[in-house]
């Protein structure tokens, strides 16, 4: 069964991401370390894309 977004959000900020804001549904996640953002789409209950 696929993890859904509000696992997927809890385990990234666990990591030590946060979440920098968004329009809608999506969620910019940024870590001081990682020069990449991940971004995260749809809403908590929603199962989270691959």
């Amino acid at each position: 069964m696929p993890r859904k977004i509000r696992k997927l959000i809890k385990e990234l900020e666990a990591a030590g991401f946060f979440n920098r804001g968004g329009k809608g549904s999506h969620r910019n996640f940024v870590h001081p370390n990682v020069t990449n953002s991940v971004n995260v789409s749809g809403n908590l209950g929603d199962d989270a894309k691959h």
